[in-house]
This record gives structure tokens, C-alpha cells and sequence, in this order.
């Protein structure tokens, strides 16, 4: 009989219950929409502030020791290495023996004429080929761009310069079976190239930093002769690059030209890794001051989190003999960038819920107290109250089920079309928001109606019926 009533009065009211359904599809598919998104913008936001470049600095571990020279200190920089003092010009000074440091500021000679960047000869270097173990590592997947770098010199024009040798392009076997492209004109977007990286599989062609160029007056497409220890390559600029650290003063080409231009096959100098990182929160400081003060749960949640320091210390173990030390000035900005842009998604989505929550309350409400007759001649022909109410729970829960189940399908669409609009890439699948919003449409629709039924059995069964 219960099931029977609550069939009829589904069908004999179609209007005002698909009026309840629409309310709760439309407001579960906003909701959907906005948590879809929140939950793509960490990772999509993360790969959008790869422009700001490497977060992570892996050099040999010998040179990420400091050496203070009086008043100087030589220490490894974002770049290289460098001595630094005030009052000091900008142009670069290449030494070819660390005993040439000995004539500078300890024996007296004057601040004025010192250099603020002195880039000393790297006695010590990595292998290159243990680099591809980075996507072997338990963070494989938060690694997003690999750079080997080779820092050497070499003569130009009867000049010494720097040259830089770099991965341009390289495909690492993955165990997924796809290959993982890195490469410097992946990692370095956000370096201003006027003309275009160095091609592919071609030796002969080269960038050069702005000044350095301006230094040998070079423009695109001229050809310069470079000497290194095994023997000289006349390279074609292809392009002029901006970066406003070394490598403007810097010839650039592929990482393997420079190895055999000098000699040091398979050698490293230095790397740069992007990772996408989980922005430092509490349980990341408390560790930081004090790693004994973590409970047990907190430490397993804490190594199972891919904060900027955790994935450099797995970096630092796949690589014998290295450093891995995180760029606070990139990791800090993507982090701070990062979590304001989620809590402001989420936030957004948090108000639309209670505002789509309240409209289905009111819906739902002005549905169950223009019912209040029936109310009362259910209880006037004795059924009970706890009867009553289960009656009109239930009728309520299956239009909250039947919206949410809708509002469920259309919200995962709105979602991935927000993404695509957003970040223009295609958002991740989030079946578990799909599975959940029946039962979100469930709750809405539940507690929207229970004040308004309860209301309607407090009132007086004979009032009621005598249209009081």
C-alpha cells in the first residue's frame, strides 16, 4: 500500500515534481562543474607554471660545498658558481685555475675593480647517463622536465667564452612503454629566444646570449668558429637568447657537441628538473624544525606527499655522487600562485553549493506546505506520524536521486568543458564525482524538505482539513 500511494502521488503531481528534479539537476551540475575544476586546477596550474622554469638544482655534490675568500664567498648560484662582492661591475670573469682567486680580495686589491660574477673551472661532474633513472623513482611521475647541463669554455674570436651544453630534445623509455620527451625547449620556455632553438640532430648550429653577441656584434644566421681542448666547430647562430642570468654571455648548443668538443663524453656539470610539487603547508614546516615531532601518521603522510623537498631528496639518491636542492624562488611562487588559485576554485564551488542548496530548499519547501491538507487527512484516517514523514522523506529522495543521478552526467560535462576552456587540455576523469552526486542530490533534496514536513505535521489535522 505504502509503495502504491507513493507511485501515485509521483505521477499525479508531474509539474511540481519535475519542477524538484530540475531544481536539483541544475544545482548538483553547477556543483559538479566547479569541484571538477577545482580538483584539475592543482595539476593544471602546476603544468601552466612550468614557464617559470626549474624548481629543482641538481649539481655534484662537491661543488654544493661554500668556500669564503675574505669578504667574498664562492658558492653554487641558480646557474653556476660564483664569487660576488659589492660595488662590482656585471660583466663576467672566466678564470681557467681556481689559484687565480688568490689575487683577488685578500690581498688588498681595490673593491672597484673586482668583478661580481667569477665562474671558476668545475673539477667535478656528474654522469649523464644516470639521469633517465629519474623516471625509475618512486616521484617518477612528478617529474616533468629533465636538463642536463655542461658548463666549459672554449676560444672565440681569440676570446674566452662560456659554453653551454644542453639536452635540446631527448625521448626516455618509460616503463608505461611511451617515451618521456624532455629537453631544454621544454624546460626553458620562458627564456627569450629571438630566432629559433638550435635543429634537431644538427651539430652546426648554435644560440648565443644577447651579449655576447653584442660583444662580437653576431647576428642570426652568421657563422662563428668555437675551439674547445678536442679540436673547433664553426657553428650557424640560429638564435639570440635573453635570459638575464649566464647564459647571455654564452654560446649554447646541444649537450653531446659540447662533450666532444671537449673531451668530457657522458659528463655533466650540472641539471635542471621541473617536478610538479605540492606547495608547503604545516606538516611540511613541522618537519622542517623538528622531523622527531612528527607522529607516525603524520610521517607516513608526509613522505607520501610530494613536497619540493621530498622529491629532491629522491632525486638526490638516484644520482650517485649529487646535490638536489630546490630553487626557493620558483618553488615559493608556484606554491603561493598554486594554493591561492585552488582555494579560490574551491571556494567558488563551496558557494555555489549553498546557494544551489537553499534555491532547492525553497523549491521543495513551497511543494511540501502546499501539501498540507494531505497531511493532515493522512493522519486524520490514522496513520502515524513517523509514517507520514517517511512518506514524504522517501518521495523527496528519489526526486534528490533521480536529479543528482542528472545533475551527476551534465556536471562532469560542464567541468571538462570548463577545463578545456580554462587550460585548454582535456581534464582527468572524476568518476567518483559522478558516483557521489546521487547521493549529494539525496542529502540536498532530504534536508530541503525535512523543516517544511515537519512543519505540516505540528500543525492542527482539524484546522487544516477546515482550510484554517
Amino acid at each position: 500500500m505504502f509503495w502504491r500511494i507513493l507511485f501515485d502521488s509521483i505521477v499525479r503531481r508531474k509539474k511540481r515534481k519535475g519542477l524538484a528534479i530540475l531544481a536539483v539537476w541544475i544545482g548538483i551540475s553547477l556543483v559538479v562543474g566547479l569541484l571538477m575544476l577545482s580538483l584539475d586546477t592543482g595539476d593544471k596550474m602546476n603544468l601552466e607554471l612550468r614557464s617559470f622554469g626549474a624548481n629543482i638544482k641538481v649539481m655534484p655534490v662537491s661543488s654544493s660545498i661554500p668556500v669564503t675568500v675574505g669578504d667574498y664567498a664562492l658558492t653554487p648560484s641558480m646557474d653556476s658558481s660564483y664569487l660576488t662582492g659589492r660595488g662590482a661591475s656585471p660583466r663576467p670573469v672566466i678564470l681557467s685555475e681556481a689559484k687565480d682567486l688568490r689575487s683577488f680580495g685578500p690581498l688588498g686589491l681595490r673593491m672597484s675593480r673586482l668583478h661580481p660574477k667569477i665562474t671558476p673551472r668545475r673539477l667535478s661532474y656528474l654522469e649523464e647517463s644516470d639521469f633517465p633513472k629519474l623516471k625509475e623513482i618512486f616521484w617518477r611521475n612528478n617529474i616533468m622536465g629533465i636538463v642536463p647541463r655542461l658548463w666549459t669554455e672554449g676560444e672565440v674570436n681569440g676570446s674566452t667564452v662560456p659554453i653551454l651544453g644542453l639536452w635540446l630534445e631527448r625521448r626516455i623509455p618509460t616503463e608505461t612503454g611511451e617515451d618521456f620527451v624532455t629537453g631544454a625547449t621544454q624546460l626553458y620556455k620562458h627564456w627569450s629566444i629571438r630566432g629559433s632553438w638550435p635543429s634537431r640532430g644538427d651539430e652546426r648550429t648554435c644560440l648565443m646570449g644577447v651579449e655576447l653577441a653584442r660583444r662580437f656584434s653576431v647576428s642570426l644566421g652568421d657563422t662563428l668558429e668555437v675551439k674547445g681542448q678536442r679540436g673547433s666547430i664553426r657553428f650557424q647562430v640560429s638564435g639570440i637568447v635573453s635570459t638575464g642570468t649566464q647564459e647571455d654571455s654564452s654560446v649554447i648548443t646541444s649537450l653531446d657537441t659540447v662533450q666532444r668538443l671537449t673531451g668530457l663524453e657522458g659528463k655533466v656539470s650540472e641539471a635542471d628538473v621541473s617536478a610538479l610539487t605540492t606547495p608547503e603547508n604545516k606538516l611540511a614546516e613541522k618537519y622542517r624544525l623538528s622531523p622527531q615531532s612528527l607522529a607516525p601518521v603524520e610521517y607516513e603522510r608526509w613522505s607520501c606527499t610530494p613536497y619540493p623537498e621530498n622529491v629532491a631528496s629522491g632525486i638526490q639518491d638516484a644520482i650517485p655522487n649529487s646535490a638536489a636542492r630546490v630553487i626557493r624562488r620558483v618553488s615559493e611562487t608556484q606554491g603561493a600562485v598554486l594554493t591561492r588559485i585552488k582555494g579560490l576554485v574551491f571556494f567558488l564551488a563551496i558557494v555555489t553549493l549553498i546557494s544551489c542548496s537553499l534555491s532547492i530548499m525553497g523549491i521543495l519547501a513551497s511543494a511540501v506546505l502546499e501539501r498540507r491538507p494531505e497531511v493532515a487527512l493522512l493522519q486524520a484516517i490514522g496513520a502515524e506520524r513517523s509514517h507520514v514523514l517517511t512518506f514524504f522523506l522517501v518521495e523527496v529522495a528519489l526526486l534528490g536521486i533521480v536529479g543528482g543521478f542528472l545533475g551527476g552526467m551534465t556536471g562532469s560535462w560542464i567541468g571538462q568543458e570548463l577545463v578545456q576552456a580554462i587550460f585548454a587540455s582535456k581534464a582527468n576523469d572524476h568518476l567518483a564525482l559522478v558516483i557521489l552526486s546521487p547521493f549529494l542530490g539525496l542529502g540536498v533534496a532530504s534536508l530541503g524538505s525535512l523543516r517544511p514536513v515537519l512543519q505540516a505535521l505540528g500543525e492542527d489535522t482539524a484546522q487544516v482539513l477546515h482550510g484554517n
